[in-house]
Order: C-alpha cells, then structure tokens, then sequence
C-alpha cells in the first residue's frame, strides 16, 4: 500500500505527460505576408494613487492610408470631444507625444521599431518624423520596413 502512494503520483505523472499522437500530423502553412493592415492610438491615465488608482483608456480615432506597395502609413487623428467618461483636464493634456500606438499585422508577423520610433502598446513618443519599424513574416524570411506618418493631434 506504501508503495502505491510512493510510486502512484509517478506513474499517473508519466502517463499525463506522453502523447498519443505520434504521426500524420497536419503541416500547417508558414505565412510570408509581413503587412500592417490597421493603426490605431490610445490615450491612457490613471485616475488617484498610481499604485492603486483606476486606469482610463480613450481610443483615439485614426483615419488610416495603407500603400503596401510603397510601405507607408499616413494617420490622421482626430481627438474626442470631452465627456463625462474623457474630462477635459485630461483632454488637455493629450498630444502625440504621450499616447500608445497598436497595429493589426499579418498572420504571425512580430512588428520592431527602428531607431527612435516607440515600441508600440506602451506610452511613447510618436511625434519624431521619419517613424519606421521592420515587420518580419512568420516564415521569418520576409521583412518590409513601414514608414509611420502621424498628423492632427
């Protein structure tokens, strides 16, 4: 009986862990498509104690020219009118040079910025000229580099 608690956890352990597929599995594509599709900014601020505070977010709304063909991006954003949700005393404070930038890229592509261009989802600086990141394809053969053109804020 010792022996099935000592040795029991093992053995349910070993059999947990193989796998009954062994062959014939399906080979999925690898994607070549290194693309940006979309581009979009937020502004974010914590409402109180930093530590403990509420976070607000505020999408902030782009109208978006792609040219896959030249590798460009052309923003055009527009700020939101205050609210109740969106005050003014943080509206005010809103400028390309504190928001956070996204972008919707191909089927398993990584997206790096190049030189001084701010590492999109975190806060940066998107008000530099000449903003370019690298997208590398899933197959991690393909690379395109976008240049990013922002304007309106």
């Amino acid at each position: 009986m010792k022996n099935l608690f000592k040795y029991g956890p093992l053995l349910f352990i070993t059999v947990l862990m193989s796998s009954c597929l062994k062959a014939n599995l399906e080979v999925l594509p690898v994607f070549s498509d290194a693309e940006i599709t979309n581009f979009r900014l937020e502004y974010r601020w914590v409402e109180g104690e930093e530590a403990y505070g509420k976070l607000h977010v505020v999408q902030l709304p782009t109208k978006n020219t792609i040219d896959s063909e030249t590798n460009t991006i052309i923003s055009v954003i527009t700020l939101p009118a205050a609210s109740a949700s969106f005050p003014e005393s943080e509206r005010s404070k809103v400028s390309l040079q504190n928001v956070v930038g996204y972008a919707d890229l191909s089927t398993a592509a990584s997206m790096h910025p190049i030189g001084d261009a701010p590492v999109l989802g975190k806060p940066g600086d998107f008000s530099k000229d000449n903003l370019q990141y690298e997208v590398v394809a899933a197959d991690g053969q393909t690379k395109k580099v976008w240049k990013l053109t922002l304007s309106g804020l």
